[in-house]
Protein backbone atom coordinates (compact mmCIF):
# COMPACT_ATOMS: atom_id res chain seq x y z
CA UNK A 1 0.00 0.00 0.00
CA UNK A 2 1.23 3.47 -0.98
CA UNK A 3 0.16 6.27 1.38
CA UNK A 4 1.01 9.96 1.13
CA UNK A 5 0.87 11.84 4.43
CA UNK A 6 0.59 15.62 4.51
CA UNK A 7 1.03 18.24 7.21
CA UNK A 8 -0.40 21.53 5.94
CA UNK A 9 0.61 24.37 8.22
CA UNK A 10 3.87 25.53 9.71
CA UNK A 11 6.63 23.64 7.92
CA UNK A 12 4.23 22.04 5.44
CA UNK A 13 5.56 18.55 4.85
CA UNK A 14 5.02 15.43 2.75
CA UNK A 15 5.88 11.82 3.58
CA UNK A 16 5.43 8.52 1.77
CA UNK A 17 4.81 5.09 3.28
CA UNK A 18 5.20 2.04 1.05
CA UNK A 19 4.34 -1.41 2.43
CA UNK A 20 4.16 -0.11 6.02
CA UNK A 21 7.54 1.66 5.91
CA UNK A 22 8.30 5.38 5.71
CA UNK A 23 10.69 5.76 2.79
CA UNK A 24 10.89 9.53 2.34
CA UNK A 25 9.86 12.78 3.99
CA UNK A 26 10.70 16.43 3.49
CA UNK A 27 9.39 19.85 4.39
CA UNK A 28 8.70 22.45 1.72
CA UNK A 29 11.19 24.92 3.24
CA UNK A 30 14.10 22.71 2.15
CA UNK A 31 13.16 23.29 -1.51
CA UNK A 32 11.71 26.81 -1.40
CA UNK A 33 14.53 28.02 0.91
CA UNK A 34 11.91 29.93 2.97
CA UNK A 35 12.17 29.17 6.68
CA UNK A 36 9.02 27.54 8.16
CA UNK A 37 7.31 27.67 4.76
CA UNK A 38 3.58 26.96 5.07
CA UNK A 39 2.79 26.96 1.34
CA UNK A 40 1.16 23.87 -0.13
CA UNK A 41 4.11 21.42 -0.39
CA UNK A 42 4.23 20.99 -4.17
CA UNK A 43 7.97 20.34 -4.35
CA UNK A 44 7.96 18.04 -1.34
CA UNK A 45 5.15 15.96 -2.85
CA UNK A 46 7.04 15.74 -6.14
CA UNK A 47 10.18 14.61 -4.30
CA UNK A 48 8.56 11.89 -2.17
CA UNK A 49 6.60 10.50 -5.13
CA UNK A 50 9.75 10.34 -7.23
CA UNK A 51 11.67 8.72 -4.40
CA UNK A 52 9.00 6.05 -4.14
CA UNK A 53 8.88 5.65 -7.93
CA UNK A 54 5.16 6.45 -7.74
CA UNK A 55 3.54 7.86 -10.84
CA UNK A 56 0.44 10.04 -11.14
CA UNK A 57 -2.65 8.16 -10.02
CA UNK A 58 -0.77 5.29 -8.33
CA UNK A 59 -1.32 6.34 -4.70
CA UNK A 60 -3.79 4.35 -2.63
CA UNK A 61 -4.52 7.11 -0.10
CA UNK A 62 -3.65 10.68 0.73
CA UNK A 63 -3.99 11.40 4.45
CA UNK A 64 -4.04 14.95 5.76
CA UNK A 65 -3.20 15.51 9.42
CA UNK A 66 -6.01 17.60 10.92
CA UNK A 67 -9.77 17.68 10.57
CA UNK A 68 -9.85 21.48 10.76
CA UNK A 69 -7.22 23.55 8.96
CA UNK A 70 -6.27 27.19 9.16
CA UNK A 71 -6.90 29.20 5.98
CA UNK A 72 -5.58 32.53 7.26
CA UNK A 73 -2.26 31.01 8.30
CA UNK A 74 -1.80 29.55 4.82
CA UNK A 75 -3.04 32.55 2.84
CA UNK A 76 -1.22 35.16 4.93
CA UNK A 77 2.03 33.20 5.32
CA UNK A 78 1.98 33.70 9.10
CA UNK A 79 4.91 31.43 9.92
CA UNK A 80 7.30 32.32 7.11
CA UNK A 81 6.76 36.01 6.39
CA UNK A 82 5.62 37.69 9.61
CA UNK A 83 7.95 39.77 11.76
CA UNK A 84 7.92 40.02 15.55
CA UNK A 85 6.22 43.40 15.07
CA UNK A 86 3.43 41.69 13.15
CA UNK A 87 2.87 39.30 16.04
CA UNK A 88 2.69 42.17 18.54
CA UNK A 89 0.22 43.83 16.21
CA UNK A 90 -1.84 40.65 16.17
CA UNK A 91 -2.09 40.83 19.95
CA UNK A 92 -2.96 44.53 20.09
CA UNK A 93 -5.28 44.87 17.11
CA UNK A 94 -7.01 41.48 16.98
CA UNK A 95 -6.80 39.50 20.22
CA UNK A 96 -7.04 42.37 22.70
CA UNK A 97 -10.27 43.77 21.21
CA UNK A 98 -11.66 40.25 20.73
CA UNK A 99 -10.82 38.77 24.13
CA UNK A 100 -10.78 41.77 26.46
CA UNK A 101 -13.09 44.34 24.89
CA UNK A 102 -15.89 42.23 23.41
CA UNK A 103 -15.32 43.44 19.86
CA UNK A 104 -15.21 41.44 16.61
CA UNK A 105 -12.27 42.75 14.57
CA UNK A 106 -11.85 41.46 11.03
CA UNK A 107 -8.64 39.45 10.79
CA UNK A 108 -8.03 39.79 7.09
CA UNK A 109 -8.83 43.49 7.10
CA UNK A 110 -6.13 44.07 9.72
CA UNK A 111 -3.59 41.97 7.82
CA UNK A 112 -4.76 42.54 4.25
CA UNK A 113 -1.23 43.47 3.12
CA UNK A 114 -0.13 39.96 4.15
CA UNK A 115 -2.47 38.14 1.78
CA UNK A 116 -0.43 36.18 -0.78
CA UNK A 117 -2.48 34.99 -3.75
CA UNK A 118 0.57 34.47 -5.95
CA UNK A 119 1.51 31.24 -4.19
CA UNK A 120 0.43 27.85 -5.57
CA UNK A 121 -2.01 27.24 -7.30
CA UNK A 122 -1.86 30.85 -8.58
CA UNK A 123 -3.70 34.14 -8.25
CA UNK A 124 -6.59 33.23 -10.53
CA UNK A 125 -7.57 30.12 -8.55
CA UNK A 126 -7.14 31.90 -5.22
CA UNK A 127 -9.44 34.69 -6.42
CA UNK A 128 -12.06 32.18 -7.55
CA UNK A 129 -11.93 30.37 -4.22
CA UNK A 130 -12.02 33.48 -2.04
CA UNK A 131 -15.17 34.68 -3.81
CA UNK A 132 -16.99 31.60 -2.47
CA UNK A 133 -16.31 32.18 1.24
CA UNK A 134 -16.97 34.85 3.86
CA UNK A 135 -14.86 38.01 4.01
CA UNK A 136 -13.40 36.95 7.36
CA UNK A 137 -10.69 34.37 6.68
CA UNK A 138 -10.54 33.58 10.39
CA UNK A 139 -14.08 32.22 10.23
CA UNK A 140 -14.09 28.43 10.72
CA UNK A 141 -17.48 27.93 9.06
CA UNK A 142 -15.73 27.90 5.69
CA UNK A 143 -13.44 25.04 6.70
CA UNK A 144 -15.09 22.50 4.41
CA UNK A 145 -14.73 24.80 1.41
CA UNK A 146 -11.09 25.37 2.25
CA UNK A 147 -10.49 21.63 2.55
CA UNK A 148 -12.08 21.09 -0.85
CA UNK A 149 -9.77 23.75 -2.29
CA UNK A 150 -6.81 21.87 -0.83
CA UNK A 151 -8.16 18.59 -2.24
CA UNK A 152 -8.16 20.16 -5.70
CA UNK A 153 -4.46 20.95 -5.25
CA UNK A 154 -3.79 17.37 -4.16
CA UNK A 155 -5.61 15.94 -7.18
CA UNK A 156 -3.60 18.17 -9.52
CA UNK A 157 -0.25 17.16 -7.98
CA UNK A 158 -0.85 13.43 -7.41
CA UNK A 159 -3.58 12.32 -9.82
CA UNK A 160 -5.54 10.66 -7.00
CA UNK A 161 -9.34 10.69 -6.92
CA UNK A 162 -10.90 12.90 -4.25
CA UNK A 163 -12.66 9.96 -2.64
CA UNK A 164 -9.24 8.63 -1.61
CA UNK A 165 -8.27 11.80 0.26
CA UNK A 166 -9.06 11.70 3.97
CA UNK A 167 -8.42 13.75 7.12
CA UNK A 168 -7.40 12.28 10.47
CA UNK A 169 -7.38 13.98 13.85
CA UNK A 170 -4.31 16.07 14.63
CA UNK A 171 -3.48 14.36 17.92
CA UNK A 172 -4.15 10.90 16.50
CA UNK A 173 -1.38 11.62 14.01
CA UNK A 174 0.94 12.85 16.77
CA UNK A 175 0.19 9.71 18.79
CA UNK A 176 0.77 7.40 15.82
CA UNK A 177 4.10 9.08 15.15
CA UNK A 178 5.12 8.83 18.81
CA UNK A 179 4.46 5.08 18.91
CA UNK A 180 5.12 3.70 15.46
CA UNK A 181 8.24 5.80 14.74
CA UNK A 182 9.80 4.49 17.97
CA UNK A 183 11.34 1.07 18.69
CA UNK A 184 9.17 0.64 21.81
CA UNK A 185 6.26 -1.76 21.31
CA UNK A 186 3.47 -3.51 23.16
CA UNK A 187 1.28 -3.22 26.20
CA UNK A 188 2.49 -1.14 29.08
CA UNK A 189 3.33 1.71 26.69
CA UNK A 190 1.85 5.13 27.41
CA UNK A 191 1.61 7.51 24.46
CA UNK A 192 1.49 11.20 25.35
CA UNK A 193 0.89 14.04 22.91
CA UNK A 194 1.24 17.67 23.88
CA UNK A 195 1.23 20.92 21.93
CA UNK A 196 -0.41 24.33 21.68
CA UNK A 197 -3.53 23.30 19.80
CA UNK A 198 -4.81 20.74 17.34
CA UNK A 199 -8.44 20.03 16.40
CA UNK A 200 -9.63 21.46 19.70
CA UNK A 201 -7.23 19.62 22.01
CA UNK A 202 -3.72 20.15 23.35
CA UNK A 203 -2.92 16.77 24.90
CA UNK A 204 -3.99 13.14 24.66
CA UNK A 205 -3.16 9.91 26.47
CA UNK A 206 -3.25 6.60 24.61
CA UNK A 207 -2.31 2.97 25.22
CA UNK A 208 -2.07 -0.20 23.13
CA UNK A 209 -5.13 -2.47 22.92
CA UNK A 210 -5.29 -6.28 22.77
CA UNK A 211 -5.00 -6.26 18.98
CA UNK A 212 -1.83 -4.16 19.03
CA UNK A 213 -3.32 -0.88 17.83
CA UNK A 214 -3.38 2.54 19.48
CA UNK A 215 -6.40 3.34 21.65
CA UNK A 216 -6.96 6.91 22.81
CA UNK A 217 -7.92 6.91 26.48
CA UNK A 218 -8.09 10.60 27.37
CA UNK A 219 -8.21 14.01 25.67
CA UNK A 220 -7.55 17.39 27.25
CA UNK A 221 -9.22 20.44 25.63
CA UNK A 222 -6.91 23.21 24.46
CA UNK A 223 -8.38 25.75 26.88
CA UNK A 224 -7.55 23.48 29.84
CA UNK A 225 -3.96 22.45 29.05
CA UNK A 226 -2.16 25.63 28.00
CA UNK A 227 1.58 24.86 28.33
CA UNK A 228 2.28 25.04 24.59
CA UNK A 229 0.42 28.29 24.06
CA UNK A 230 1.82 29.79 27.26
CA UNK A 231 5.37 29.05 26.14
CA UNK A 232 4.56 30.61 22.76
CA UNK A 233 3.16 33.81 24.28
CA UNK A 234 6.04 34.21 26.73
CA UNK A 235 8.41 33.84 23.78
CA UNK A 236 6.68 36.82 22.16
CA UNK A 237 6.61 38.79 25.42
CA UNK A 238 10.40 38.44 25.49
CA UNK A 239 10.51 39.89 21.94
CA UNK A 240 11.41 36.61 20.26
CA UNK A 241 9.56 34.94 17.41
CA UNK A 242 6.61 32.78 18.54
CA UNK A 243 6.29 29.33 16.96
CA UNK A 244 10.02 29.52 16.17
CA UNK A 245 12.18 30.67 19.08
CA UNK A 246 10.71 28.78 22.02
CA UNK A 247 13.92 26.77 22.10
CA UNK A 248 15.78 30.00 22.89
CA UNK A 249 13.73 30.42 26.07
CA UNK A 250 14.57 26.83 27.03
CA UNK A 251 18.26 27.50 26.31
CA UNK A 252 18.23 30.69 28.40
CA UNK A 253 16.49 29.11 31.41
CA UNK A 254 19.54 27.37 33.00
CA UNK A 255 21.31 30.72 33.41
CA UNK A 256 18.72 31.94 35.94
CA UNK A 257 19.33 31.42 39.65
CA UNK A 258 16.63 30.15 42.01
CA UNK A 259 16.26 33.55 43.64
CA UNK A 260 15.98 35.19 40.20
CA UNK A 261 13.34 32.87 38.77
CA UNK A 262 11.16 32.65 41.89
CA UNK A 263 9.07 35.76 41.19
CA UNK A 264 8.14 34.64 37.66
CA UNK A 265 7.69 31.04 38.77
CA UNK A 266 5.18 32.16 41.41
CA UNK A 267 3.19 33.97 38.72
CA UNK A 268 2.95 30.81 36.64
CA UNK A 269 2.07 28.70 39.69
CA UNK A 270 -0.98 30.93 40.27
CA UNK A 271 -2.57 29.52 37.11
CA UNK A 272 -3.01 25.97 35.80
CA UNK A 273 -2.21 22.94 37.92
CA UNK A 274 -2.46 19.15 37.55
CA UNK A 275 -5.45 17.28 38.96
CA UNK A 276 -4.90 13.58 38.21
CA UNK A 277 -4.82 13.46 34.43
CA UNK A 278 -6.83 16.67 34.09
CA UNK A 279 -6.02 20.31 34.77
CA UNK A 280 -7.61 22.95 36.96
CA UNK A 281 -6.97 26.59 37.75
CA UNK A 282 -6.18 28.58 40.84
CA UNK A 283 -6.71 31.78 38.85
CA UNK A 284 -7.87 31.53 35.26
CA UNK A 285 -6.24 34.33 33.24
CA UNK A 286 -8.30 36.55 30.98
CA UNK A 287 -5.83 35.74 28.19
CA UNK A 288 -2.33 34.32 27.83
CA UNK A 289 -0.57 37.49 26.73
CA UNK A 290 -1.74 40.68 28.41
CA UNK A 291 -2.54 38.95 31.72
CA UNK A 292 1.01 37.62 31.99
CA UNK A 293 2.55 40.78 30.57
CA UNK A 294 1.11 42.77 33.46
CA UNK A 295 2.29 40.29 36.11
CA UNK A 296 5.77 39.70 34.72
CA UNK A 297 6.71 43.34 34.11
CA UNK A 298 9.13 43.54 37.05
CA UNK A 299 10.74 40.12 36.49
CA UNK A 300 14.21 39.74 34.99
CA UNK A 301 14.42 38.25 31.51
CA UNK A 302 16.41 35.19 32.63
CA UNK A 303 14.09 34.75 35.62
CA UNK A 304 11.08 34.62 33.30
CA UNK A 305 12.75 31.93 31.18
CA UNK A 306 13.84 29.95 34.24
CA UNK A 307 10.50 30.29 36.00
CA UNK A 308 8.56 29.18 32.93
CA UNK A 309 10.83 26.19 32.31
CA UNK A 310 10.66 25.07 35.95
CA UNK A 311 6.86 25.36 35.89
CA UNK A 312 6.61 23.40 32.63
CA UNK A 313 8.88 20.63 33.92
CA UNK A 314 6.89 20.21 37.13
CA UNK A 315 3.56 20.09 35.28
CA UNK A 316 4.77 17.54 32.73
CA UNK A 317 6.41 15.29 35.32
CA UNK A 318 3.31 15.22 37.54
CA UNK A 319 0.95 14.71 34.58
CA UNK A 320 3.12 11.91 33.15
CA UNK A 321 3.58 10.22 36.53
CA UNK A 322 -0.17 10.22 37.17
CA UNK A 323 -0.92 8.85 33.69
CA UNK A 324 1.68 6.07 33.98
CA UNK A 325 0.15 5.03 37.28
CA UNK A 326 -3.47 5.24 36.09
CA UNK A 327 -2.89 3.09 33.02
CA UNK A 328 -0.34 0.80 34.69
CA UNK A 329 2.40 1.61 32.20
CA UNK A 330 6.18 1.53 32.54
CA UNK A 331 7.11 2.65 29.01
CA UNK A 332 6.62 6.07 27.45
CA UNK A 333 6.65 7.61 23.98
CA UNK A 334 6.01 11.32 23.52
CA UNK A 335 5.30 13.62 20.56
CA UNK A 336 3.86 17.05 19.74
CA UNK A 337 5.56 20.41 20.06
CA UNK A 338 6.14 19.99 23.79
CA UNK A 339 8.23 16.89 23.14
CA UNK A 340 10.84 19.23 21.64
CA UNK A 341 11.62 20.49 25.15
CA UNK A 342 14.67 18.33 25.77
CA UNK A 343 15.22 19.63 29.31
CA UNK A 344 11.71 18.57 30.37
CA UNK A 345 12.34 15.17 28.77
CA UNK A 346 15.50 14.89 30.88
CA UNK A 347 13.41 15.23 34.05
CA UNK A 348 10.59 12.99 32.81
CA UNK A 349 13.01 10.13 32.05
CA UNK A 350 13.87 9.89 35.76
CA UNK A 351 10.31 9.11 36.87
CA UNK A 352 10.75 6.08 39.12
CA UNK A 353 8.22 3.71 37.56
CA UNK A 354 9.44 4.49 34.03
CA UNK A 355 11.69 1.76 32.58
CA UNK A 356 11.77 2.77 28.91
CA UNK A 357 11.28 6.10 27.16
CA UNK A 358 11.68 7.18 23.56
CA UNK A 359 11.09 10.56 21.94
CA UNK A 360 11.13 10.33 18.13
CA UNK A 361 12.82 13.07 16.10
CA UNK A 362 11.33 16.52 15.56
CA UNK A 363 7.94 15.96 17.19
CA UNK A 364 6.49 19.30 16.07
CA UNK A 365 3.86 19.57 13.36
CA UNK A 366 6.34 18.68 10.61
CA UNK A 367 6.24 15.10 11.92
CA UNK A 368 2.47 14.95 11.36
CA UNK A 369 3.07 13.98 7.72
CA UNK A 370 4.72 10.76 8.89
CA UNK A 371 2.16 10.44 11.68
CA UNK A 372 -0.68 10.68 9.15
CA UNK A 373 0.70 7.66 7.26
CA UNK A 374 1.09 5.67 10.48
CA UNK A 375 -2.33 6.74 11.81
CA UNK A 376 -4.12 5.62 8.66
CA UNK A 377 -2.43 2.23 8.67
CA UNK A 378 -3.05 1.82 12.42
CA UNK A 379 -6.61 3.16 12.69
CA UNK A 380 -8.18 2.32 9.34
CA UNK A 381 -6.21 -0.64 8.03
CA UNK A 382 -5.60 -2.04 11.57
CA UNK A 383 -2.02 -2.90 10.71
CA UNK A 384 0.21 -3.94 13.61
CA UNK A 385 3.52 -4.58 11.84
CA UNK A 386 4.43 -1.01 10.98
CA UNK A 387 8.17 -0.46 10.66
CA UNK A 388 9.74 2.13 12.99
CA UNK A 389 12.03 4.81 11.63
CA UNK A 390 15.48 3.34 11.05
CA UNK A 391 16.98 6.81 10.79
CA UNK A 392 15.97 10.33 9.75
CA UNK A 393 17.82 10.47 6.44
CA UNK A 394 14.60 10.65 4.44
CA UNK A 395 15.25 13.69 2.25
CA UNK A 396 17.04 14.32 -1.05
CA UNK A 397 20.53 13.03 -1.77
CA UNK A 398 23.29 15.19 -3.24
CA UNK A 399 23.96 14.22 -6.83
CA UNK A 400 27.47 13.60 -8.13
CA UNK A 401 26.86 15.90 -11.09
CA UNK A 402 25.86 18.78 -8.82
CA UNK A 403 28.87 18.18 -6.57
CA UNK A 404 31.21 18.15 -9.57
CA UNK A 405 29.72 21.44 -10.74
CA UNK A 406 30.34 23.00 -7.31
CA UNK A 407 33.90 21.65 -7.17
CA UNK A 408 34.66 23.16 -10.59
CA UNK A 409 33.20 26.49 -9.49
CA UNK A 410 35.32 26.39 -6.33
CA UNK A 411 38.50 25.83 -8.33
CA UNK A 412 37.68 28.74 -10.65
CA UNK A 413 37.00 30.98 -7.65
CA UNK A 414 40.38 30.25 -6.09
CA UNK A 415 39.53 27.67 -3.44
CA UNK A 416 41.55 24.50 -2.88
CA UNK A 417 39.81 21.21 -3.78
CA UNK A 418 41.19 17.92 -2.46
CA UNK A 419 40.18 14.30 -2.12
CA UNK A 420 38.58 13.59 1.23
CA UNK A 421 39.43 10.91 3.76
CA UNK A 422 38.37 10.47 7.37
CA UNK A 423 42.02 10.81 8.40
CA UNK A 424 42.41 14.17 6.67
CA UNK A 425 39.08 15.60 7.91
CA UNK A 426 39.86 14.50 11.47
CA UNK A 427 43.23 16.25 11.24
CA UNK A 428 41.54 19.45 10.02
CA UNK A 429 39.08 19.31 12.91
CA UNK A 430 41.94 18.85 15.38
CA UNK A 431 43.61 21.93 13.85
CA UNK A 432 40.52 23.93 14.82
CA UNK A 433 38.90 24.04 11.39
CA UNK A 434 35.10 24.30 11.16
CA UNK A 435 33.66 21.82 8.65
CA UNK A 436 30.35 21.95 6.80
CA UNK A 437 29.34 18.38 5.98
CA UNK A 438 26.99 17.76 3.04
CA UNK A 439 26.92 14.01 2.48
CA UNK A 440 24.16 11.56 1.54
CA UNK A 441 20.44 12.05 2.06
CA UNK A 442 19.24 15.09 3.96
CA UNK A 443 17.77 14.72 7.44
CA UNK A 444 14.04 15.15 8.08
CA UNK A 445 13.10 17.59 10.82
CA UNK A 446 14.51 20.33 13.00
CA UNK A 447 17.83 18.74 13.97
CA UNK A 448 20.84 18.33 11.71
CA UNK A 449 22.16 14.85 12.40
CA UNK A 450 25.42 14.69 10.51
CA UNK A 451 24.49 14.79 6.84
CA UNK A 452 23.74 18.54 6.70
CA UNK A 453 25.76 19.61 9.73
CA UNK A 454 28.47 22.02 10.75
CA UNK A 455 30.94 20.00 12.81
CA UNK A 456 33.95 20.94 14.93
CA UNK A 457 36.33 19.73 17.64
CA UNK A 458 34.22 19.73 20.83
CA UNK A 459 37.11 19.93 23.29
CA UNK A 460 37.65 23.69 23.36
CA UNK A 461 34.88 26.17 24.11
CA UNK A 462 36.77 28.77 22.01
CA UNK A 463 35.18 27.25 18.90
CA UNK A 464 31.73 28.28 20.21
CA UNK A 465 32.45 31.98 19.75
CA UNK A 466 33.86 31.37 16.28
CA UNK A 467 30.75 29.53 15.12
CA UNK A 468 28.34 31.92 16.83
CA UNK A 469 29.87 35.15 15.55
CA UNK A 470 31.38 34.26 12.21
CA UNK A 471 29.03 31.58 10.89
CA UNK A 472 25.67 31.17 12.61
CA UNK A 473 24.98 34.66 14.02
CA UNK A 474 23.16 32.93 16.88
CA UNK A 475 22.50 34.04 20.45
CA UNK A 476 25.49 33.65 22.75
CA UNK A 477 23.59 31.69 25.40
CA UNK A 478 22.39 28.91 23.11
CA UNK A 479 24.16 25.54 23.47
CA UNK A 480 25.49 23.36 20.71
CA UNK A 481 25.06 19.58 20.78
CA UNK A 482 27.35 16.57 20.36
CA UNK A 483 27.31 13.66 17.96
CA UNK A 484 28.67 10.69 19.94
CA UNK A 485 29.42 7.18 18.69
CA UNK A 486 27.63 4.37 20.53
CA UNK A 487 30.92 2.82 21.65
CA UNK A 488 31.74 5.83 23.86
CA UNK A 489 28.35 7.13 25.03
CA UNK A 490 28.81 5.78 28.58
CA UNK A 491 31.96 7.90 28.89
CA UNK A 492 30.10 11.05 27.90
CA UNK A 493 26.75 11.20 29.69
CA UNK A 494 24.78 9.60 32.51
CA UNK A 495 22.12 7.22 31.18
CA UNK A 496 21.20 4.91 34.04
CA UNK A 497 18.17 3.46 32.22
CA UNK A 498 20.11 2.87 28.97
CA UNK A 499 17.62 4.90 26.95
CA UNK A 500 18.12 5.20 23.21
CA UNK A 501 19.11 8.74 22.25
CA UNK A 502 19.79 8.91 18.50
CA UNK A 503 17.93 12.16 17.68
CA UNK A 504 18.87 14.93 20.16
CA UNK A 505 15.43 14.69 21.78
CA UNK A 506 16.45 14.05 25.40
CA UNK A 507 19.02 15.94 27.47
CA UNK A 508 21.32 14.16 29.94
CA UNK A 509 23.76 15.08 32.67
CA UNK A 510 27.30 14.89 31.32
CA UNK A 511 30.00 12.83 33.02
CA UNK A 512 33.21 14.41 34.25
CA UNK A 513 34.89 13.12 31.10
CA UNK A 514 32.05 14.59 29.02
CA UNK A 515 32.31 17.99 30.71
CA UNK A 516 36.05 18.10 30.08
CA UNK A 517 36.06 16.79 26.52
CA UNK A 518 32.74 18.04 25.12
CA UNK A 519 32.94 21.51 26.63
CA UNK A 520 31.92 23.18 23.36
CA UNK A 521 28.94 20.85 22.92
CA UNK A 522 27.52 21.03 26.46
CA UNK A 523 25.18 23.71 27.76
CA UNK A 524 27.53 26.46 28.96
CA UNK A 525 25.63 26.96 32.22
CA UNK A 526 24.48 23.59 33.55
CA UNK A 527 26.79 21.34 31.45
CA UNK A 528 23.93 19.10 30.28
CA UNK A 529 23.97 17.80 26.71
CA UNK A 530 21.43 16.63 24.13
CA UNK A 531 23.27 13.89 22.27
CA UNK A 532 22.91 12.35 18.88
CA UNK A 533 24.18 8.83 19.51
CA UNK A 534 25.49 7.57 16.17
CA UNK A 535 25.62 3.86 15.44
CA UNK A 536 27.27 2.24 12.45
CA UNK A 537 23.82 1.02 11.37
CA UNK A 538 22.23 4.47 11.47
CA UNK A 539 24.97 6.41 9.63
CA UNK A 540 28.08 4.40 8.81
CA UNK A 541 30.09 7.16 7.12
CA UNK A 542 29.47 9.69 9.90
CA UNK A 543 30.23 7.01 12.50
CA UNK A 544 33.53 6.25 10.76
CA UNK A 545 34.55 9.92 10.78
CA UNK A 546 33.84 10.30 14.51
CA UNK A 547 35.66 7.00 15.17
CA UNK A 548 38.71 8.30 13.34
CA UNK A 549 38.59 11.49 15.41
CA UNK A 550 38.46 9.31 18.54
CA UNK A 551 41.47 7.28 17.45
CA UNK A 552 43.46 10.50 17.20
CA UNK A 553 42.15 12.33 20.28
CA UNK A 554 40.54 9.78 22.60
CA UNK A 555 37.21 11.64 22.30
CA UNK A 556 34.39 9.80 20.50
CA UNK A 557 32.27 12.84 19.73
CA UNK A 558 32.05 16.01 17.65
CA UNK A 559 30.28 19.33 18.04
CA UNK A 560 27.30 19.33 15.69
CA UNK A 561 25.04 22.21 14.69
CA UNK A 562 22.75 22.74 11.73
CA UNK A 563 24.32 23.70 8.41
CA UNK A 564 22.52 26.94 7.68
CA UNK A 565 22.58 30.68 8.07
CA UNK A 566 20.58 31.95 11.04
CA UNK A 567 16.94 32.38 10.02
CA UNK A 568 17.30 30.20 6.93
CA UNK A 569 16.51 26.51 6.35
CA UNK A 570 19.14 23.81 6.63
CA UNK A 571 21.03 23.40 3.34
CA UNK A 572 19.58 20.87 0.94
CA UNK A 573 21.69 20.73 -2.22
CA UNK A 574 25.42 20.95 -2.80
CA UNK A 575 24.87 24.44 -4.22
CA UNK A 576 23.05 25.51 -1.03
CA UNK A 577 26.03 24.24 0.97
CA UNK A 578 28.52 26.05 -1.24
CA UNK A 579 26.57 29.31 -0.95
CA UNK A 580 26.66 29.16 2.88
CA UNK A 581 30.36 28.17 2.76
CA UNK A 582 31.17 31.31 0.77
CA UNK A 583 29.04 33.64 2.91
CA UNK A 584 30.52 32.52 6.23
CA UNK A 585 33.83 31.68 7.87
CA UNK A 586 33.35 27.93 7.51
CA UNK A 587 36.83 26.61 6.73
CA UNK A 588 36.02 23.34 4.98
CA UNK A 589 33.11 22.16 2.85
CA UNK A 590 32.99 18.37 2.86
CA UNK A 591 31.27 16.20 0.28
CA UNK A 592 31.51 12.42 0.14
CA UNK A 593 34.72 12.11 -1.82
CA UNK A 594 36.15 15.65 -1.94
CA UNK A 595 36.39 18.75 0.18
CA UNK A 596 36.86 22.46 -0.49
CA UNK A 597 39.32 24.38 1.69
CA UNK A 598 39.57 28.13 2.20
Amino acid sequence: MKVLGLSLGILSTAAISVNNEIISCSSEERFSRIKNDEQFPVKSIEFVLNKGNIKMGELDKVVIAGTSLNLNTHLMRKYSSWSISDHFRLMEEFWKPRLLQGETPNYNEIFKEKIDKKQFPGEKKWDQFLQTISDDYYDVKDNDKYKNFLHDMIVSTTGIEKKHIIHLDHHSCHAAYAYWASPIRGKGTLIITGDAFGDGYSSTLSTINDKGNIECRHKVPADEFILGRLYRHITLLMAMMPDAHEYKIMGLAPYSKIETLKKAYDVFKEGMYVDGIDFKWKKRPSDLFFWYKERLEQCRFDGIAGGLQKYLEEILVEYTSNALKKYNCNKLVFSGGLSMNVKANMIIKDIERLDEMFVPPSGGDESLAIGACYAYLDQIEKETNLIPLKNVYLGPDVSKDDINHVLNCAKKEGFTVRKASDEKIADLLIQGKVVGRCVGRMEFGARSLGNRSIIADPRSSKIVQVINEKIKNRDFWMPFAPSIITETEDEMFVNNKNLKAPYMTIAFESTTFGKDNLSAACHPSDKTLRPQVVSKASNEKYHDLISTFKNKTGVGGLLNTSFNLHGHPVVNSSQDAYDVFKKTDIDVLLFETHYILK
